[in-house]
């Protein structure tokens, strides 16, 4: 009988928490912003926090409210802290196609899409930065020192971003060697562009670190 009146309480809990997420459904339908933000915060307490806020932000994307950005890159954040970079990345790219102009949502993927080991993905990433260049949206600074911290990185094991609080880092146990495509890519997708004048200052550069470019 116990077990039967557990049943019971399970199927009328899931039963109110699906009416409760169609009732969330509708204020957001129609924009009724305040009240679907209360009821989302009942229902979220079991989530985990970069989850609660991913979906907070999903709800202000479709309230078409500007904050929805914030929570998404709080979202991030958390989910890169954590380690899981998939979810981050997911985030990332979502962002950059609300905007996508944007030079720090393309240097994020950038540094996530080589700790995946996505070199295909990398490689468009990449070439969407040169593109940004190309149309005068990042200065020739930019694409340097982006250029300089991604071969940096494959030989030397260092983080990819300046900002203290998201530094993105090899772990202890990897190997260095599992990167060596990056500098391949790297060489590869300048001599397609053309873009003999950052190859060279990369040369130059590496020669000066003793670091390796082209294997």
């Amino acid at each position: 009988m116990k077990m039967y009146n557990k049943k019971i309480a399970k199927s009328s809990e899931l039963q109110s928490s699906c009416i409760a997420w169609f009732k969330l459904a509708e204020l957001i339908s129609r924009k009724e912003k305040e009240k679907a933000l209360s009821l989302y915060r009942l229902l979220s307490h079991s989530f985990d926090k970069a989850y609660a806020l991913q979906v907070e932000g999903d709800i202000l994307w479709a309230l078409e409210d500007k904050q929805a950005t914030e929570k998404y890159k709080q979202a991030a954040y958390l989910y890169k802290k954590e380690e899981r970079l998939v979810a981050a990345t997911a985030i990332y790219e979502h962002l950059l196609t609300l905007q996508p102009k944007n030079y720090n949502f393309l240097t994020k993927l950038v540094a996530l899409y080589i700790l995946l080991q996505w070199p295909e993905k990398f490689e468009k990433i990449y070439e969407k930065i040169l593109k940004h260049f190309d149309e005068g949206l990042i200065s020739q600074n930019d694409i340097i020192i982006i250029s300089k911290k991604i071969t940096n990185f494959a030989n030397n094991q260092i983080n990819l971003q300046n900002d203290e609080e998201d530094n993105i880092y090899f772990h202890k146990n990897d190997d260095p060697t599992n990167f060596i495509w990056i500098l391949k890519s790297l060489s590869s997708i300048l001599k397609k562009h053309k873009a003999d004048w950052l190859l060279e200052i990369l040369k130059k550069y590496c020669l000066e670190h003793n670091l390796n470019l082209d294997t």
